[in-house]
């Protein structure tokens, strides 16, 4: 009840504060209104803009060639083929990172609508799936579920859209994305909490329904009982908003010269240097340039490399021993799965000044807040498919074994058949429940593994800036943005991007 007051009252708080522009759209309306305004605004807007693009068309998905478009950097080649996939229970997981793979090439139209698409298939996502189905589907097989996207997905999603508007000077866009962020967005999130909390909760109860005691008693009068490890701890820690997408929502409304808005959501949610993007002199402009570096990290399966445990079922009867297999799996982050080259990023200006980025967010907290949160119910939902499977199994083999005996009262040919239908459910039962537990571990690989940013106080005017990625003192690479016109009382922002 009290974190239902304080939600409430967080709400209204943000709704008063940015009362004049905020949307009125609900989250059963986004599809069809929100959605669909953002994107019609999007379109009309990049139109205007005369921006001129490779078109991404699909292609069809070449592992080999996927491969060596990716070593070239030929990105657009690899959105194109991630497109024509056509994975369903994976589509929004390769949307994602095509739409990330066309930003990299600096494809800011292209990857903003993107972006836009992929967020609505995420919206359609959680509204067609309730708690229920989701738990059924996982208790048979872990990635049985389509892929909707984690929160800080979503909100990466939110942010890239951002970041593609303010590159391509689209104030207006932007801050339409900012009224939808405040009227659609934070429901969606909390809806999206509430369900996986009731997957979480729903994977525990699992454990003590009447399916699962039932084959824990037939394992055990079989001889078998499993003595699970490695149950991960719970975590009540969550991933609450986005330091990027706060920074760049402030920087969305200081660029539109919204600078009330803008400190006030800076307030809000705590943005560092706030003030720096509100208080633009008169007759100075201000230039904020972001860096995205690195990939991010990775989720690994906690079984992976390790051989599946092994039990004996004795069947006395028939003098045979009949191997079964175990393997418990859920995933866990590794943060040197994506290990970048960039440890710094300096950043300097066409009118001689410099300045070294600061850190924004570190997104590699993200993936282990979100791994830590759902670890606890991919391993109850592990611990049950490996039981009830394998009692399956069991049950199999105990039935092909009376089978042989009961033929081999009768005749040698009976026998022999007999036989093989037991060899065959021998061999099904080893290993093949190992064999397909696996955890769910699918995410984007694309995303950035950091952001930083450098802002400076200039004289109006037109600016190139040089972008260098640094390993120590060694600079990586060196990206260069052309002809940005920074006017008097105006915030001007860019980012840039490092995939190295």
């Amino acid at each position: 009840m009290k974190k239902t007051l304080l939600r409430a009252a967080f709400a209204a708080m943000i709704i008063a504060l940015l009362s004049s522009c905020v949307s009125t759209s609900k989250a059963d309306k986004v599809e069809g209104e929100a959605v669909s305004k953002s994107a019609a605004k999007e379109a009309k807007t990049a139109k205007s803009k005369s921006v001129k693009e490779p078109k991404v068309s699909k292609k069809k998905f070449d592992e080999k060639a996927y491969a060596a478009a990716y070593e070239k950097g030929d990105y657009t080649a690899c959105a194109s083929m991630l497109l024509g996939r056509n994975v369903k229970k994976d589509v929004i997981k390769d949307m994602l990172d095509a739409d990330m793979l066309m930003y990299n090439s600096e494809m800011y139209k292209s990857s903003g609508k993107g972006f836009l698409e992929t967020y609505g298939l995420m919206q359609q996502s959680s509204a067609q799936l309730n708690a229920g189905e989701a738990l059924k589907a996982s208790l048979s097989v872990e990635t049985n579920t389509n892929y909707g996207g984690a929160e800080y997905e979503r909100y990466l999603a939110w942010s890239m859209r951002l970041a593609c508007a303010l590159n391509l000077d689209q104030e207006d866009v932007a801050n339409g994305i900012m009224k939808d962020y405040i009227g659609t967005f934070m429901d969606e999130i909390q809806a999206l909490r509430e369900l996986n909390d009731q997957v979480e909760k729903g994977s525990e109860i699992a454990l003590e329904s009447d399916e699962f005691k039932s084959a824990q008693q037939k394992l055990s009068s079989s001889g078998i009982n499993f003595s699970f490890v490695e149950r991960p701890k719970k975590s009540s820690v969550r991933y609450e908003t986005s330091p990027f997408f706060n920074y760049l929502g402030t920087l969305s409304y200081a660029a539109n010269g919204d600078f009330d808005h803008a400190q006030q959501f800076a307030d809000v949610y705590k943005v560092p240097k706030a003030s720096e993007l509100v208080s633009v002199p008169a007759d100075k402009g201000r230039l904020e340039i972001v860096a995205l570096t690195g990939l991010i990290g990775q989720r690994e399966d906690v079984s992976a490399g390790r051989d599946p445990e092994k039990f004996v079922l004795h069947l006395n009867d028939i003098k045979r021993d009949v191997p079964i297999y175990t393997k418990i799996t859920y995933p866990i982050f590794n943060p040197a799965s994506q290990t970048s080259k960039i440890t710094a990023v300096r950043i300097s200006l066409s009118d001689g000044q410099y300045a070294p980025a600061v850190l924004i967010e570190d997104f590699d907290k993200a993936v282990a807040i979100d791994v830590a949160q759902k670890a606890y119910g991919a391993y109850s939902r592990s611990v049950f498919r490996n039981v009830v499977k394998n009692a399956i199994v069991v049950g199999s083999v105990i039935g092909a074994a009376v089978a042989v005996q009961q033929a081999a009262k009768l005749n040698a040919l009976a026998a022999v058949a007999a036989d093989i239908g037991l060899n065959t459910a021998i061999q099904i039962a080893a290993g093949a429940v190992a064999k397909i537990e696996k955890a769910d571990t699918r995410q984007g690989i694309y995303f950035p593994n950091k952001a930083s940013a450098a802002g400076f106080v200039v004289e109006p005017g037109t600016y190139s800036v040089k972008v260098e990625y640094l390993s120590g003192s060694s600079v990586v690479e060196t990206k260069t943005i052309e002809n940005i016109v920074v006017k008097p009382g105006k915030v001007t922002a860019r980012v840039s991007s490092c995939q190295k």
